[in-house]
C-alpha cells in the first residue's frame, strides 16, 4: 500500500471519467478530470481525501463535492478495546494500573490512545506510512477494569500487529 492509495471510507467510488463520459470505477488513472458523481451519497457529511491527505469532511448536494478528491465516502471509526487484563490469574479481584501501551502498528497513519474515549491522545506518525512500534502513556488512576482504547477516526489506515502493557497492580 502507497500513501497515494490509502483511503479508509465507506461508499467511496475510485477512478475517473472515460473518453465517452461514462464512469470507469477502479481505475488509477488520474489523468482525465474526477466526475463529480456521488448522488448515492446525496445528502450526507463525507471525508475527503486527495493525494493522501484528509481535506476538510463535505456536505454533497447535488451529487457534487467541491475540488477534484481522489477518495469520497463516508466515515467510519476503527475502535479496538483489548480484554480485561487479567494478572497472575487474580482477574477483577486486583486493582490494576496501565501506565504505558506499546503498541505495533504495521502500514498505518494515525490512531489514538485512551483509557476511556474521552481520554484519548494522539499517536504522531508523521506524513508517511509507518510501520513499527510506538509507546505511549497511559494517564488513568488504579481500577479493576484499567481499560485501553486505540482508534483511528481519520480515513487513514491503522493496523494493529499487538499491544504490550506496562502496568502496576495491587490487592485491593
Amino acid at each position: 500500500m502507497t500513501l497515494a492509495n490509502a483511503h479508509f471510507v465507506d461508499s467511496d467510488i475510485t477512478g475517473t471519467a472515460s473518453g465517452t463520459g461514462s464512469w470507469s470505477a477502479g481505475t488509477q488513472d488520474r489523468t482525465t478530470a474526477h466526475p463529480q458523481n456521488y448522488s448515492h451519497l446525496e445528502g450526507e457529511t463525507v471525508n475527503i481525501v486527495k493525494a493522501g491527505v484528509v481535506l476538510d469532511d463535505q456536505d454533497v448536494t447535488g451529487g457534487v463535492v467541491t475540488g477534484t478528491p481522489d477518495h469520497v465516502g463516508l466515515n467510519y471509526v476503527t475502535t479496538i478495546k483489548p480484554m480485561k487484563l487479567d494478572l497472575e490469574g487474580m482477574g477483577i479481584i486486583l486493582t490494576k494500573k496501565v501506565t504505558k501501551a506499546i503498541i505495533n502498528f504495521h502500514n498505518s497513519l494515525g490512531a489514538k490512545v485512551g483509557p476511556d474515549l474521552t481520554r484519548m491522545e494522539t499517536v504522531s506518525f508523521g506524513t508517511d506510512l509507518f510501520s513499527g512500534t510506538k509507546e505511549t502513556h497511559i494517564n488513568d488512576g488504579y481500577d479493576r477494569d484499567a481499560d485501553v482504547i486505540i482508534q483511528q477516526d481519520d480515513p487513514m489506515p491503522m493496523v494493529v500487529r499487538g499491544v504490550v502493557f506496562e502496568v502496576g497492580a495491587y490487592n485491593k
